[in-house]
């Protein structure tokens, strides 16, 4: 029995050293996440950096890699490359009015095959990124995060962790390409590019060039800008404070959760039978693929659209917490700031593939349900417990966090601290996770109906 142990940690060896190493590298990575965001709240606070710089600096630097004249033979094999914008300008780059910085930009190359995955040329992104301002929707000097949200709200840029960025390189980027080359039915949200924005501050301050590197993720904005929003969730279907803040429900366009989700629809949402199992094999993928790559704490932001009552639902709870942190900022980035723009200005010729068409429905061969409403608008039509109908658009949104060494300590501690309650936590097993996830979006949010539904009666000028 001894020697067959021996036996196999030595075949383990390598595995358990890489293993440890990971983990190691995960809780030294998230401390310095929350390092980086204290200095980050400082250095906007002190004025010495300042929030207006960092965007147009992205701006700059973002479209620099995106311009279809660069010349990339040569650093074809470079994940990480990196470029000077001295305010001067330079042969490649252009003179601005900012102080000077560096960018980085990760894995181009394969970006560039994911946008040609998502029919979207580099300098068709690149205009929607620098043509008017970014906006800025999450206040670093109180988060320490920052979030910016494209003038045609079509795209965010968010702040992402070192370790997710590193996780990106080495683990996720090639295996999503994978994915979404062999599975374009998808509604994992799209990644469009990962970049880094470094400043030069000075040495007198004891932060160096290379010491200080924010690095932000590009993501589309799934969710329509030419229908109002009547309610938004945001679903990973654990249960233990899972209410939206008290904070939140108070505003015009809150983000609810999963318990708030429970009350406000008791029955779940009906989704016409033929739809509802094609929803369920294409999520279903979606999560096997961010299960095998041990990734967990991911959510469905679900937003719908009521075509019978337009008065948004509110939920009145207990005080749950009183501070918004910068992940429910990400939500109201993905869906309030939308609701507030000018629909002229929404309008642009870049369109991604919307629920239906995701799910490859041919709208000819449902005639018995509101296919010309779905056609024309492109949401998932369902009806609520009231009768009332909905269109449905969704997303499963922030997939880079994986159970790493810090979310088992936490998991282990909040055992000891409640273990009555520990398996309705948002943080369990990555396994774990993805059955609760898949059984609470197909038992409890979307219910088939018994046969197709019967077309609804309103008429089609109502969205005009």
């Amino acid at each position: 029995m001894a020697e067959k142990f021996l036996h196999y940690v030595k075949d383990k060896k390598h595995e358990l050293v890489s293993t440890v190493h990971e983990h190691i590298s995960s809780m030294t990575d998230t401390t310095g996440t929350l390092a980086k965001q204290k200095l980050l709240q400082k250095l906007i606070t002190s004025g010495v950096l300042k929030s207006e710089h960092i965007r147009q600096a992205l701006q700059i630097g973002i479209g620099y890699f995106l311009d279809d004249q660069l010349d990339r033979s040569k650093t074809l094999n470079e994940y990480t490359q990196r470029v000077k914008f001295p305010t001067c300008g330079s042969i490649l780059t252009p003179s601005h009015n900012l102080p000077d910085f560096d960018i980085e930009a990760y894995g181009i190359d394969l970006f560039y095959k994911l946008m040609n995955i998502y029919d979207i040329q580099p300098t068709t992104l690149r205009s929607h990124i620098c043509q008017g301002e970014l906006r800025e929707i999450v206040n670093p000097s109180s988060s320490g995060s920052l979030l910016y949200l494209t003038s045609d709200a079509l795209f965010l840029i968010k702040t992402v962790r070192d370790y997710d960025a590193k996780f990106i390189q080495q683990k996720f980027l090639n295996e999503y390409c994978q994915y979404v080359t062999s599975t374009p039915a998808t509604f994992i949200a799209k990644l469009f590019g990962c970049f880094g924005y470094i400043p030069y501050l000075s040495q007198q301050k004891g932060i160096t060039v290379d010491s200080f590197t924010l690095r932000f993720a590009i993501f589309s904005n799934f969710i329509p800008t030419n229908i109002v929003i009547h309610e938004k969730y945001d679903l990973k279907g654990s249960s233990y404070k899972r209410d939206a803040s008290a904070t939140e429900k108070q505003k015009t366009s809150a983000t609810f959760k999963d318990n708030d989700f429970r009350d406000i629809h008791p029955e779940g949402l009906t989704l016409p039978k033929s739809v509802y199992y094609l929803l369920k094999d294409v999520i279903t993928r979606d999560v096997e693929f961010l299960q095998k790559l041990n990734v967990m704490d991911y959510s469905l932001l679900l937003t719908v659209h009521n075509m019978d009552n337009q008065v948004k639902p509110t939920r009145i709870g207990t005080l749950e917490s009183l501070i918004s942190n910068a992940r429910d900022a990400f939500l109201v980035g993905m869906a309030q700031q939308v609701d507030q723009l000018d629909k002229e200005k929404s309008k642009t010729p870049l369109k991604f593939k919307n629920p239906m068409e995701t799910l490859g429905v041919a709208h000819k061969e449902m005639s018995t349900f509101d296919a010309e409403n779905a056609k024309k608008i492109g949401g998932i039509p369902a009806i609520n417990e009231k009768g009332e109908w909905v269109l449905l658009f969704f997303g499963i949104i922030d997939i880079l966090q994986t159970f790493d060494i810090c979310k088992v300590m936490q998991r282990q501690y909040q055992t000891v601290e409640n273990p009555d309650v520990v398996d309705d936590r948002s943080i369990v097993e990555t396994d774990f996770y993805a059955d609760r996830f898949k059984k609470f979006v197909f038992e409890r949010v979307f219910r088939p109906a018994e046969d197709e539904l019967c077309t609804h009666p309103m008429s089609m000028n109502a969205f005009s």
